[in-house]
C-alpha cells in the first residue's frame, strides 16, 4: 500500500499518536519508519525527553508495522511485551 503513511496519519487523528505529533514516512510489509519534531509536550518536567514519548513512537511503529503486515483475513494483534532501555536523550530536533 503506497499511501499507507497517509492512511495511518488519518486513522490516528485525535488519538495519542496524533497528539504526540507522530508522523509516518514509510509503512510497508515488515517495516515502519516514523518521526516526531521534539517539542515541550514531549519533555519531562526536568527538561529531558520523556521516556514515554519514545516508547509511544516505538510501540506505535510496531503496531502499524504489524497492521500493514497482517495476512489476508487476519483481524488484529496485540502487544505481548514491551521493554525499553535508555542510554541518552535528545532535547531538540527530529
Amino acid at each position: 500500500m503506497d499511501d499507507a503513511p497517509a492512511v495511518f496519519r488519518a486513522k490516528q487523528s485525535g488519538f495519542l499518536p496524533d497528539i504526540l505529533g507522530l508522523d509516518w514516512t514509510e509503512l510497508r510489509h515488515g517495516f515502519a519508519r516514523g518521526r516526531f519534531d521534539i517539542g515541550k509536550q514531549h519533555l519531562a518536567p526536568n527538561g529531558y525527553l520523556h521516556a514515554a514519548t519514545v516508547v509511544a513512537l516505538a510501540d506505535t511503529a510496531c503496531g502499524y508495522g504489524c497492521m500493514v503486515s497482517l495476512p489476508e483475513g487476519a483481524a488484529g494483534f496485540t502487544t505481548i511485551e514491551l521493554k525499553a532501555n535508555f542510554l541518552g536523550t535528545a532535547l531538540s530536533g527530529v
